[in-house]
């Protein structure tokens, strides 16, 4: 890890912007930019600022810059801290919440005006399995509007939930052009008192592709210990440039050359993923007899990729890479003239859906395990649809009161009763609120609540419950015929000991 002298002496820290107007971004972004922050100035709550673009063009510099033009405080957090809904909602949550102390020690009121930005850099890595809930912490602590101004910053936005990105306003970046890169560097070089030939500069910011920071780190590798640098200096090796994933869907399905394949390598995007990307937009491309003999070859790549998931056989998957680009790509008997919007896969908006509801699903099993002194499968198979049925069937003053007792949100509520019936979870919160109904750490609670439950209810509860005694009964009794079948043609583990 660099220390602080060490991160001092790099130039990209050293000569990151210190206000906006130091910022290299379109005007647009920085007009967007600063009205939101003045906004905020004049006591206007704002959504959180989305910033979406490739590596290196300046987001987290004009976050930072941002702060310091306006005098606010920073708290920045990282993606690789680990994340949950406890850590945002302490870190997080409580720093656009609540008031704070300056690096000074003076006390920062929100209420005279003094405000403190929190930044969430690299969060499109939120969703990942280590940062379990962490992605609707946020979501919530977002519909709460905050009192500080917040940025969000990530590489691929498309990585967050459609829900979070609707709660921000979104602001993308794209690569910083070849010019404006020379002149950062020339800028560089002048305060640095180092004469370079403005053919190593194009050289420099041409290497690196549209990244700012990767180029100020390249000059200086170049530069250091030198007080001229000429062409014949550069020893820096070519920097592999990620290539964008409509630029690889583009030459699959627009051109015939074989570098689509090289570039899907490059792709930061796994082989699964990418089957995903071309199978939804093979339909915008191909047509007819192009598209059967696309998807035919699609399905080979397929194999591939079940076979390596199967036999952890990894190698396959270059072969599997190879017929979904190159192999999809010359199906065509031409390609399909003028511009294609293509699409990102629909299968994972699908996908994270179900795991909001997966974890909303968590969320109201664990309030009825933790109040009903259960697991949460036993929660599950024993209570959730008892309660699920009293909340939407029984009386308004059953329903309120379990939602009460089970410290139900409005979230929970429409999750369980359904989001379409708004009329009723309205009456049940509204029942809750006039009456000042709350938990109460009662054991005949639910009791209480089963002798006053309709007759009918009851009723159906009972035959229900019959029901699954008689399902387990008929299950038993097929397994002990199946052992005993085993047993008689010698198929039980002992025989084959």
């Amino acid at each position: 890890m660099a220390t602080e002298t060490e991160a001092l002496n790099l130039w990209v820290e050293k000569y990151r912007p210190k206000t906006i107007k130091d910022v290299v971004a379109s005007r647009d972004i920085i007009e967007k930019v600063t009205l939101w922050a003045k906004n905020w100035e004049r006591g206007i709550i704002q959504k959180p600022l989305l910033l979406a673009g490739p590596p290196g063009v300046g987001k987290t510099s004009l976050a930072l810059a941002l702060a310091n033009t306006f005098g606010w405080a920073v708290v920045e957090l990282n993606a690789s801290d680990q994340r949950n809904w406890a850590i945002i909602q302490k870190i997080v949550g409580e720093g656009s919440f609540a008031e704070t102390i300056s690096e000074e020690g003076e006390y920062l009121s929100s209420s005279k005006g003094k405000l403190k930005l929190i930044i969430l850099d690299e969060v499109d890595n939120i969703h990942k399995k280590e940062d379990t809930g962490g992605e609707s912490a946020l979501i919530r602590l977002i519909k709460k509007k905050p009192r500080q101004p917040m940025i969000l910053i990530a590489n691929d936005p498309y990585a967050l939930s459609l829900d979070l990105r609707n709660l921000c306003e979104m602001i993308t970046f794209k690569r910083i052009n070849k010019r404006q890169i020379v002149k950062v560097l020339e800028k560089i070089c002048a305060l640095e008192n180092i004469k370079a030939d403005r053919a190593v500069l194009e050289a420099i910011a041409e290497n690196a592709g549209g990244d700012l920071r990767a180029a100020i780190n390249d000059l200086q590798a170049v530069a250091e210990g030198k007080n001229e640098i000429k062409i014949e200096d550069i020893v820096v090796a070519k920097r592999t440039q990620e290539p964008d994933i409509f630029a690889v869907l583009q030459r699959i399905f627009k051109t015939r050359s074989y570098s689509a394949y090289t570039e899907a390598l490059l792709l930061d995007e796994a082989p699964d993923d990418l089957i995903d990307w071309i199978d939804e937009n093979i339909p915008l491309e191909y047509s007819g007899k192009d598209m059967l003999d696309a998807y035919e070859i699609l399905s080979r790549a397929d194999m591939f990729l079940g076979r390596v998931k199967r036999r952890q056989f990894y190698r396959l998957w270059k072969y599997a890479t190879y017929l979904m680009t190159i192999g999809v790509q010359q199906a065509k008997t031409s390609p399909k003239r003028g511009f294609t919007k293509y699409q990102r896969p629909s299968l994972w908006q699908k996908l994270a859906q179900t795991k909001n509801m997966r974890e909303k699903f968590k969320t109201v099993l664990s309030k009825i395990g933790k109040y009903s002194h259960l697991s949460r499968r036993k929660a599950s198979n024993e209570m959730y649809y008892f309660i699920k049925l009293l909340l939407r069937e029984g009386d308004i003053k059953t329903a309120a009161s379990i939602a009460a007792f089970y410290d139900f949100s409005k979230d929970d509520l429409e999750f369980i009763i359904g989001g379409e019936d708004g009329k009723r979870i309205k009456e049940i919160i509204n029942y809750i609120e006039e009456h000042k109904l709350h938990r109460v750490e009662d054991e005949t609670f639910m009791g209480t609540i089963s002798e006053e439950l309709d007759e009918d209810i009851r009723k159906r509860l009972k035959e229900e419950a019959k029901e699954s005694k008689e399902r387990r009964k008929v299950e038993k009794r097929k397994k002990r015929k199946t052992k005993k079948k085993e047993e008689k043609a010698g198929m039980t583990l002992d025989s084959f000991i």
